[in-house]
């Protein structure tokens, strides 16, 4: 895909969506002169501070410092990459995406790979489902309806989670798709049937249990998991099945990237600043029902690192709620490895012996709950205590040596880090063994992990790490530039940001990349615009995600005011003058827009970057822009001539300072030295307009 074409596409999507419409669907918007206002869900908000802006398509919460364009909301409030933003508004608009991907077969509607159609499934089974045991007429709905009262759950409840009743008949579901146009492959690719064991045709999946639909961030039917309801399957004897089953992986559905009720708790998670995993859907429902608005579910897969990561987008400390058997014990030692690895705060709750949450929260309150939520200890101590129970340390030497192995060859399978570190400094005090012995002997385990680990992984994505990727029918023609500037034509501000954030997602729509911004490489060996060596606007050569200011600020504020100068100055500015990576990435964006022939404006920045924190800088600088409209003294025209003045007296110093470093280093003769100095001085007199006698 070529960068007008992914433009187009994301010019496309954002004109065929209203912020407002997108905005006010979860958040209740007010009017407030020519912008809309709403308490912003991501602080505690006691009057409106997020304003949205119809007429430039913006949201800004200064208290927040964050804001950015309808594509930049989805993705904080969904906790979604770019990609999977565009597309969930790409399908809000009825835009279809398989004109703009690449290496996929191209769908139509009606077909068993077709996103849309599988959507349109799932969702008419799921609501029939639910009005079959809403209406409550049949006698196993009746049995049903009883089942859940006996649980605890009540109406509300039932209704907030979409609970249903699968009929105890082997073609109910294909039959009802069949009805409505869908074809019996569109009823397996859903996940809603399974091919007939011998002859052609489908059988219903779920057959005489309670339903509970599994549901995406963006609230849509994806799969479904479905409960035995003892009374039923006491008339099928040892042919009921197992207690529960969860749907199986399909285009829509991919259990180690989804959880149960997550699209309900998000909120509440954000808000409170953590959340709690359980392993059933009862117990999700049960700890909603007591007021806990947290909770969600994995689903028929232990927690993973793929869970970690989207949970992370909401809440930094992750509580693993398990029953108090055996499995829950060894499902708690399973998540340790995710404590070491992953830069969240872990924790694990073990419940009392016979206790699933919602047997505790009926039998002991909410209340006796939280408090267990609070004292749980970290996945780290969870273990220790486990390790250690019953050890004698003055005298079981080898049960403390096995032991400290144990917790020492986890802790390896995480690169060295500050985390790591103290990690072993809570060993070493949990085993009053001096941090250095521990060191010693991580190193001897990490080395022979290496020796046995001899397959080389490759990154997600399949690429080269220390190469960027290519993306067939990408172009970056090498630009016009004076011999001074030297931005590098390939440089991508998305993919510098997506490594300086630690995104660490690969973007993909269906299985293919959307664009080549974004992508999660950046590439290395570029100089100082990759900063892979010391960078000379950027001393520590490390990436800065600080927001612009000073000079930089004054630049691009100009810029936006005043488009017509942005060519100007991408032709003019050497990006060394620069004091961040963020106005690097900024003119490298406004260089891209000019190769692909698009509007130097704060709109075409908009549609170019991904990240958020790069929008939220744009947006901010067309705010301060619109609050200084008619406010001073001199035109943009004069700011940008009076900024360009001071960029290159900056830039003459950065040159100044590296000859007179050349002549300090002694590696000239001295009549080069002379010469070196004759020349600097020469240039300083006709910078300061000194004319030579």
């Amino acid at each position: 895909m070529s960068l007008p074409t992914d433009l187009d596409l994301k010019e496309r999507v954002r004109s065929a969506v209203d912020i407002v419409d997108v905005v006010g669907a979860t958040l209740e918007l007010q009017p407030q002169g020519r912008n809309f206002v709403t308490r912003c869900p991501w602080h505690n908000d006691r009057r409106p501070s997020m304003t949205v802006n119809q007429e430039r398509q913006t949201w800004k919460c200064w208290p927040c410092d964050i804001g950015g364009d309808v594509f930049s909301f989805v993705m904080r409030r969904d906790g979604v990459d770019f990609p999977t933003a565009i597309r969930s508004l790409a399908e809000l608009a009825g835009i279809p995406l398989d004109q703009y991907t690449r290496g996929q077969k191209r769908t139509n509607p009606g077909d068993p790979d077709d996103r849309e159609t599988l959507f349109a499934a799932m969702k008419l089974v799921c609501e029939d489902y639910f009005n079959i045991l809403e209406s409550g007429q049949s006698d196993d709905a009746k049995i049903a309806r009883e089942y859940l009262a006996s649980r605890g759950i009540d109406d509300e409840n039932r209704k907030r989670f979409q609970i249903g009743f699968a009929p105890d008949e082997w073609s109910y579901a294909v039959d009802l798709l069949k009805e409505n146009n869908f074809s019996g492959a569109v009823a397996q690719a859903a996940g809603i049937a399974s091919a007939k064991r011998s002859g052609t045709g489908e059988v219903d999946m779920f057959r005489g249990r309670l339903m509970f639909p599994i549901h995406d961030l963006q609230n849509r039917p994806i799969a479904m998991g479905g409960r035995l309801i003892p009374a039923i399957a006491a008339k099928h004897g040892e042919n009921a099945g197992a207690k529960y089953y969860n749907g199986r992986e399909t285009l829509l559905f991919r259990k180690s990237h989804q959880l149960y009720g997550l699209q309900l708790a998000r909120e509440a998670i954000r808000r409170e600043g953590q959340v709690l995993v359980m392993e059933g859907y009862t117990d999700v429902v049960a700890a909603r029902q007591s007021g806990v608005e947290t909770a969600v579910a994995v689903l028929g897969t232990a927690l993973g690192e793929n869970h970690v990561k989207i949970l992370k987008r909401f809440a930094q400390r992750v509580v693993l709620v398990l029953d108090g058997d055996n499995a829950g014990q060894t499902r708690a030692d399973q998540v340790l490895e995710l404590f070491v690895g992953a830069d969240v705060d872990l924790r694990v709750l073990t419940l009392p012996e016979g206790n699933d949450p919602a047997d505790y929260l009926q039998s002991q309150g909410r209340e006796s709950f939280d408090r267990l939520v609070v004292e749980s200890p970290d996945a780290l101590d969870h273990k220790l205590s486990r390790l250690t129970n019953g050890i004698d340390f003055t005298r079981d030497t080898h049960a403390v040596t096995t032991a400290v192995d144990t917790m020492l060859k986890i802790v390896a399978k995480a690169p060295p880090s500050l985390r790591v570190d103290q990690l072993l400094v809570r060993l070493s005090r949990s085993f009053e063994l001096k941090t250095e012995r521990l060191e010693q002997r991580l190193d001897v385990l990490r080395d022979e992990a290496k020796k046995r680990d001899s397959v080389v992984k490759r990154p997600k994505g399949g690429f080269n790490s220390n190469a960027k990727p290519t993306f067939e029918g990408v172009q970056h023609p090498a630009p016009s530039k004076p011999a001074s500037a030297s931005f590098d034509p390939g440089f991508d501000p998305n993919a510098a940001f997506a490594e300086s954030a630690d995104f660490g997602d690969d973007y993909y729509v269906g299985e293919s990349h959307i664009s080549s911004y974004g992508s999660p490489s950046f590439n290395q060996g570029r100089g100082n615009q990759g900063r892979g060596q010391q960078g000379r606007g950027n001393p520590s050569g490390q990436t800065s995600m600080s927001s612009l200011s000073g000079l930089d600020r004054q630049l691009f504020e100009t810029l936006i005011e005043s488009p017509d100068l942005a060519a100007m100055a991408v032709e003019a500015i050497d990006p060394d003058w620069f004091e961040s990576r963020t106005a690097v990435m900024l003119m490298t964006a406004y260089q891209d827009l000019e190769l692909a022939g698009r509007d130097l404006d704060a709109d075409s920045l908009l549609l170019l970057v991904e990240n958020e924190q790069l929008k939220n800088q744009i947006v901010t600088m067309q705010e301060r822009v619109r609050d200084r409209e008619g406010k001073l003294p001199e035109t943009p025209e004069e700011r940008y001539t009076m900024i360009m003045t001071r960029y290159r007296e900056r830039g003459f110093s950065i040159e100044q300072k590296t000859q007179i470093e050349k002549l300090a280093s002694a590696s000239m003769d001295e009549d080069e030295e002379m010469a070196l100095l004759n020349r600097l001085i020469e240039e300083d007199r006709q910078r300061r307009g000194i004319k030579t006698e």
